[in-house]
């Protein structure tokens, strides 16, 4: 069974219980489903920015199936495209550490895309991640800034 939704969070369109199997894991219902903790963590992540004084230019840009969290102007006015990574447990090792080398370029060509659309590729910019610990309802944000740096040919190169 091929199961494609666009625009909607996959894990959402079944209620835990009649969700399609998958191999013999066996799936502990949560109070909230990723899709909705990604939110609320994006949510957050926003509000901590903005107490710091930046602007929100995108929340959510897409490109194809690939999409940046946040898209904001630090204080500086320099463009800043923000992956934001929740955890609601020590299952998968801290938030951060999940943006990995696939992500990275991901983002990159998101971002890419989204300075050519709106005319920005001249401006400067960096690549942060906010990484939101919440195990007990207590949200630790911690937000790193230049996180990653574009890819080694410059900011972009051209687009294939």
């Amino acid at each position: 069974m091929v199961l494609r939704l666009s625009g909607k969070c996959a894990a959402s369109a079944f209620p835990m219980n009649n969700r399609p199997k998958a191999g013999l894991r066996s799936e502990k219902p949560q109070s909230n489903n990723h899709c909705e903790v990604g939110r609320q963590g994006e949510d957050l992540a926003w509000q901590f920015l903005a107490a710091k004084g930046y602007r929100l230019l995108n929340k959510n840009f897409r490109f194809g199936r690939q999409e940046i969290d946040l898209i904001v102007e630090d204080p500086n006015k320099v463009l800043v495209f923000v992956e934001v990574k929740t955890n609601r447990s020590h299952q998968h090792g801290s938030s951060e550490a999940r943006v990995n080398g696939l992500k990275i370029r991901r983002i990159q060509r998101v971002a890419q895309r989204f300075c050519w659309q709106t005319s920005q590729a001249d401006r400067e910019m960096r690549f942060d991640v906010i990484g939101i610990e919440d195990f007990s309802g207590n949200p630790i944000i911690q937000h790193l800034e230049n996180a990653f740096l574009p890819d080694a040919v410059g900011y972009f190169p051209s687009y294939r």
